[in-house]
């Protein structure tokens, strides 16, 4: 409290209470010296806990008050000071955090403007509204509260931004609060929001000024540090200095033996046993090492921690030094319990980037020969066959596995990747020579990652041998291709097997599918019987039909594995004729329906009628899986929409680039590209599921794949099947869709109808 306060304190008991304006225009004037105050101040927290004893000093209307600043990244507003209350009360109203419009102060957020409460009811009404889960902290502020109360709240406004409230409190004195009190609190809250922005900015400038000088010493350090011991004590005591820590250590990381090893300590007793080796799993800072995050927090009860604790340490954090994301070491920092809280972790962070790096390369200067003989140990170790080409394709690195593989006693060094097809006599599993551009070297020199490419080469036996290969380009700093790196391995015995499985596969069909038709028929024989015989909703007749929906689902199970065998022997052939496809997709709706539970499907058609030259058994299969699908996958009571149009290549293709991706690479629709501009049939079903990942959509056609986030039974055979039935008839399927936003599968066919036909269609 000022000595002018005090003298405007001492003036107000002892003369006569003065007039109105006379008393308003000494607030005025008071307020306007606390304002003085406010603006002079640049210690953020002194500012915010000394703003409510100067209001109160300086306003006789007013006894108490609570200053709520707003979190804008939490949005919400959480107590910082309080003045006038009982200890208890501050205690309690700490722990209560709002959103806009809960309790006094969100609701003067929301409004924008302040907010006079001149009753105790309605002060109480207000407050009760932060919601139920601060009822008992509630029910205790107000029953601390003396009978009589009024209150203002203002918010603390910066042009368009609002940081914070300021709640004022009347007990019953006179004189009261009044609504000619408001714009002049009004305007000094205006004001002490500008004096507390300009001090938090202080603040920030202050706390940059301190990591630069930080950074200035880490860079002194590691400049001049002649090894690695006295790098990290001079790094140790520029951190524990920053931080104005007590004590710490600071542990690099061997990853080895997943080992950290205490390089520099100070302040700590020297029994203690962090300044021994200790393993990385089970560790106190086992986290920071693994995830690369800091850790903050108070000391643990704990086997490492508590012979801290009893020399008097009460909070820790755990800061990961980083050398290009890579954690080479552990500073560990110990002080009283407030070091969490008041820990600049974004300083400490930035400087332990620099610090990791200054670790790292002086460890690399140190070990570079021996980790060059670890390397090549370890590349010769490897089981598998590892090659290594320049940026132009020329061989410059093989392992021992490599030549066993290949068949050669030494490495043909700086062979071009134009001799490589002759050499080793590389084909694809068709026995075809594969051309230069097509080889494992090259596809990884043009930036591509694969994994188990298989191709056929001469191997160690002298015959064809299958091998399987993944690659991926060598980047330099500038992320240019300097080379390429393939691993393969002979995977001829597998090979084998995958063939020997698909064979059984489609012989287990073909003996499964006669029974399971026989099985099928007599079923449906039973449905019909009890549907005549019972009432529809009998326990019987579900139990049947669910019987006849699951024999069917195996039987559609037991047709795809045929269709698959039949694909792979080359068997698969269609029998064209002119069919009605509106009819045929309606006929597989209403065969779909019994099983969409209370999911809706509908049917919308650009044109009544629409004939086209397919093989109806396999479109109908097409329409039929993608019904299924969209059933299977959507939840309950959604919209699965079928909608059938006439549309022209060009313009298919500007709408769905996935089209034009399709066409470009079918080898089928090289012929019909070539006529340009063709009118289609354009299918599309669209479901309201959880959706499909973008690095999912184009493995969905693949077989017996199936999206990791999609549930359902199935083998994964259905939408490799459309595809092949659908790009024999010269047409392409594809699917778009977003994660938790549904998916729509589309399928274009050419078309027998007349343009002008389509265009004059009805719906």
């Amino acid at each position: 409290m000022t000595a002018n306060t005090s003298q405007y304190e001492h003036e107000m008991m002892n003369d006569p209470a003065p007039p109105a304006d006379t008393a308003r225009s000494q607030v005025l004037s008071n307020l306007l010296q606390a304002s003085t105050y406010l603006v002079s101040t640049l210690d953020p927290t002194e500012l915010i806990h000394g703003l409510l004893q100067r209001v109160v000093g300086v306003v006789p209307a007013v006894q108490a008050g609570l200053l709520w600043m707003y979190d804008s990244q939490r949005a919400v507003l959480q107590i910082e000071a309080t003045y006038g209350i009982e200890a208890v009360t501050d205690t309690i109203v700490r722990r209560i955090y709002l959103r806009a419009g809960e309790g006094i102060a969100g609701s003067t957020i929301r409004r924008e403007d302040p907010l006079l409460i001149e009753t105790r009811t309605a002060y109480r009404d207000l407050v009760v509204r932060a919601g139920v889960r601060w009822q008992n902290d509630i029910t205790e502020y107000l029953e601390s509260l003396p009978c009589t109360i009024m209150a203002v709240s203002l918010p603390l406004r910066i042009g368009n931004e609002i940081i914070g409230v300021l709640e004022l409190l009347n007990f019953g004195s006179e004189p009261p609060l009044q609504r000619d009190d408001v714009p002049v609190l009004q305007a000094f809250s205006n004001i002490a929001a500008g004096a507390i922005k300009n001090a938090q900015l202080h603040a920030q400038m202050q706390a940059h000024q301190r990591r630069l000088e930080a950074f200035g010493a880490i860079g002194t350090v590691v400049s001049t540090a002649a090894d690695l011991s006295e790098l990290t004590h001079h790094v140790l005591d520029v951190m524990l200095g920053v931080v104005g820590a007590d004590a710490g250590a600071l542990l690099l990381l061997d990853p080895g033996r997943a080992m950290l090893l205490c390089s520099a300590a100070n302040g700590l007793p020297d029994t203690l046993e962090l300044l021994h080796e200790i393993p990385v799993v089970g560790a106190v800072c086992e986290e920071a090492v693994r995830y690369g995050q800091p850790i903050r927090r108070p000391l643990l009860e704990r086997a490492d921690e508590a012979r801290l604790i009893e020399h008097g340490f009460a909070g820790c954090a755990y800061i990961p030094l980083l050398a290009g994301g890579t954690v080479v070491g552990i500073a560990a920092i110990y002080g009283e319990s407030r070091l969490p809280q008041r820990i600049d972790v974004q300083t400490l962070m930035m400087m332990s980037n620099l610090i990791g790096f200054a670790i790292a390369n002086v460890r690399l200067y140190e070990d570079s020969q021996t980790e060059r003989r670890k390397l090549a140990a370890v590349i010769n170790s490897i089981a598998e066959g590892v090659g290594l080409c320049d940026r132009a394709g020329r061989l410059v690195l093989a392992n021992q596995t490599a030549m066993a593989l290949l068949s050669i006693e030494s490495l043909p060094y700086q062979q071009p990747l134009s001799e490589m097809p002759d050499f080793y006599a590389i084909r694809d599993l068709d026995s075809t020579p594969l051309p230069v551009e097509r080889l494992p070297f090259a596809r990884a020199l043009s930036g591509e990652v694969f994994h188990d490419y298989r191709v056929l080469l001469r191997g160690a036996s002298g015959q064809d041998t299958v091998m399987g290969f993944s690659g991926a380009p060598v980047y330099d700093d500038m992320g240019h291709v300097e080379g390429a790196v393939v691993v393969f391995r002979d995977i001829t015995a597998s090979q084998r097997l995958e063939r020997a499985k698909d064979d059984f596969l489609a012989v287990a069909a073909h003996e499964l599918r006669s029974p399971l038709a026989a099985v099928r028929s007599y079923t449906d024989l039973l449905v019909r019987r009890e549907q005549r015989r019972s009432d529809e909703d009998s326990t019987e007749l579900r139990g049947l039909t669910i019987l006849a929906q699951q024999v069917g689902h195996m039987l559609r199970l037991v047709d795809n594995l045929l269709d698959v065998s039949r694909l792979d022997a080359g068997q698969l052939t269609l029998q064209m004729q002119h069919t009605n496809l509106i009819s045929l997709i309606e006929q597989a709706i209403e065969q779909l329906r019994p099983t969409a539970g209370e999911r809706m499907l509908s049917f919308e058609s650009e044109l009544s009628e629409h004939t086209i030259t397919c093989d109806a058994l396999r479109i109908r299969q097409v329409v039929t899986n993608l019904i299924s699908n969209a059933i299977r996958y959507s939840p309950n009571s959604t919209r699965i929409d079928l909608f059938l149009m006439i549309i022209w290549s060009d313009e298919l293709a500007l709408r769905h680039p996935a089209f034009a991706a399709a066409r470009q690479l079918s080898a089928l629709q090289q012929a019909q590209a070539e006529r340009g501009r063709e009118p289609l049939v354009l299918m599309s079903v669209s479901d309201q599921g959880g959706g499909i990942p973008a690095d999912q959509l184009q493995r969905l056609f693949r077989r017996f794949q199936r999206g990791n986030q999609r549930a359902g039974e199935g083998l994964g055979l259905g939408l490799y099947l459309s595809r092949e039935f659908v790009t024999r008839h010269g047409g392409e399927i594809w699917a778009e869709s977003r994660e938790h936003q549904g998916s729509t599968f589309y399928v274009a066919l050419p078309t027998d109808i007349d343009v002008a036909q389509a265009q004059n269609g009805t719906s």
